[in-house]
């Protein structure tokens, strides 16, 4: 796999070579214990877009493995664009083939929202109820007989 070198340059990166977004050694990040939960979206944004996971074994063999399509609708890379969404974060940073699995993008908008609604319907913590609407204002003309008002 290349990546572009500061000077535009394709420039080849091996898994052993890859570093996470903060400069850190892979071998060293999957030897950490997890984030607090306050700083989970931020390193999660900083993995998937770092060279590391760009580069992961486990994201090219399910790539490889799929195809190169999504795995729910079949759309090519030339169709959508193509993602590799994480089933468990069980590994997280240190991810096997079968804990990712290929999407396009819509689907996996489609599944990211199905898994949230499943784990929140599952909480102890219900949202409120709804609060009713207003009622409709009333009718700007009365059609009625004068005889039937009254």
């Amino acid at each position: 796999m290349t990546f572009p070198d500061t000077d535009g340059q394709p420039q080849p990166i091996t898994p052993a070579q890859a570093i996470s977004a903060d400069d850190t050694p892979i071998s060293t990040i999957c030897s950490e214990a997890p984030a607090e939960s306050a700083d989970r979206g931020t390193l999660y944004g900083r993995y998937i877009s770092s060279a590391a996971w760009q580069t992961s074994p486990a994201r090219l063999a399910e790539l490889e493995a799929s195809g190169h399509r999504c795995r729910l609708c079949f759309a090519s890379r030339r169709e959508a664009r193509l993602e590799v969404h994480h089933r468990t974060y069980r590994n997280f940073r240190c991810e096997l083939a079968e804990d990712l699995t290929t999407l396009c993008h819509p689907c996996h908008l489609g599944v990211t929202g199905m898994e949230r609604f499943r784990k929140y319907a599952r909480s102890p913590f219900k949202p409120p109820p709804p609060t009713p609407a207003a009622p409709p204002p009333p009718a700007l003309f009365d059609y009625r007989s004068p005889l039937e008002i009254t």
